[in-house]
């Protein structure tokens, strides 16, 4: 691996450090330590995120992310605000969300692009959470599960048997799911809760309409 071309890359130094880098990292010990050494700071990779999420949109905003989390490899099952720097997880960063006045952290558990969101306090996981976030990143289906909010980009499959229900609100099915869909956000989700268990749905939203995925 090339430390000094990924420290570079990864927006945390510039070109001008590269023999500064070469003689710091030839007297740390070992990939970890050096990993964490050239890791950009959490303003540096939040800056950066927005920034291409202001110009580019929400995937390419993931997809940076993405690659600087499978570089360092910066995933966890069980993020929190509290572990970034600590010993045991030096190249810990997470994305800072602001979600209906409260913090949220953004992070990937997996290379596969499975992403949790997570509260820096205690909250409740509500329908209107995970639309607000479904809101922000419209390419994966947002879900609960095992009390952790989940992101993941899924294929749904071909749904037939198209049933209007209301002027804006329509479902649909497949073999594995159910499928409400329409442009009424209060309505789609109404309708949707009254049909199966709310830890069954999976939520995604594009091109202002509003998706809602029930497994059977």
């Amino acid at each position: 691996m090339d430390y000094v071309e990924l420290a570079i890359k990864s927006g945390g130094f510039m070109a001008m450090d590269k023999t500064f880098l070469i003689n710091r990292l030839d007297n740390l010990p070992d990939e970890r330590e050096k990993l964490a050494y050239i890791m950009p700071p959490a303003s540096v990779i939040n800056a950066y995120f927005s920034e291409i999420y202001q110009k580019q949109g929400a995937r390419a905003a993931t997809d940076y992310f993405l690659s600087l989390s499978i570089n360092f490899g910066n995933f966890s099952s069980h993020p929190s605000f509290e572990l970034e720097g600590t010993a045991g997880h030096p190249t810990f960063r997470f994305i800072r969300l602001n979600l209906s006045g409260y913090s949220f952290g953004f992070c990937f558990e997996n290379a596969t692009e499975t992403a949790i969101v997570f509260s820096e306090f205690e909250t409740i996981i509500s329908d209107t959470l995970l639309f607000e976030i479904a809101q922000l990143f419209p390419q994966y289906a947002v879900y609960e599960e095992n009390s952790v909010i989940k992101l993941k980009k899924i294929d749904f499959g071909i749904f037939e048997n198209v049933e209007e229900l209301t002027t804006l609100t329509s479902k649909s099915d497949n073999t594995a799911y159910l499928k409400f869909f329409g442009y009424n956000v209060a309505e789609v989700l109404e309708i949707a809760t009254k049909s199966g268990n709310r830890l069954q749905k999976m939520i995604q939203y594009e091109d202002k309409k509003l998706m809602i995925y029930i497994a059977k």
